[in-house]
């Protein structure tokens, strides 16, 4: 599958978003964060790292009330909109990416899953 959709796609996979490569100058990156709610917070810090504008995040975001607070005024500081309320069981967001991907010359949608936990209570 992967070759593939690299070959195929002009898809990347990578395996942290710190690999993801810089955006190029007039390009819009968009990162949806659909993680552990604990590892949220360095997900979206990273997302911004890696150069994204706008980012869906599910909710509920972060575990406490004052990482969400950290985390407006980072996107804040950085110029990045924060998209809350995504729910990857349920949301009309990803089939509208990928429509709007197809309908726009040049362009691409990548998806990334970082469910890097055991499945387990422990890691739950």
């Amino acid at each position: 599958f992967k070759s593939k959709a690299e070959a195929d796609n002009q898809v990347g996979f990578y395996t942290s978003l710190a690999d993801v490569p810089p955006v190029t100058d007039g390009v819009k990156r968009l990162a949806l964060i659909s993680g552990r709610t604990i590892d949220n917070p360095r997900l979206l810090g990273e997302a911004i790292a890696a150069g994204c504008s706008v980012i869906y995040l599910e909710k509920p975001g972060a575990t406490t009330v004052a990482e969400l607070e950290t985390m407006k005024k980072q996107a804040a500081d950085a110029n990045v909109e924060i998209c809350m309320g995504y729910n990857k069981n349920v949301c009309k967001y990803v089939r509208n990416a990928r429509e709007f991907a197809a309908s726009t010359e040049g362009s691409h949608v990548t998806f990334v899953s970082n469910n890097t936990y055991e499945n387990n209570a422990s890691s739950l």
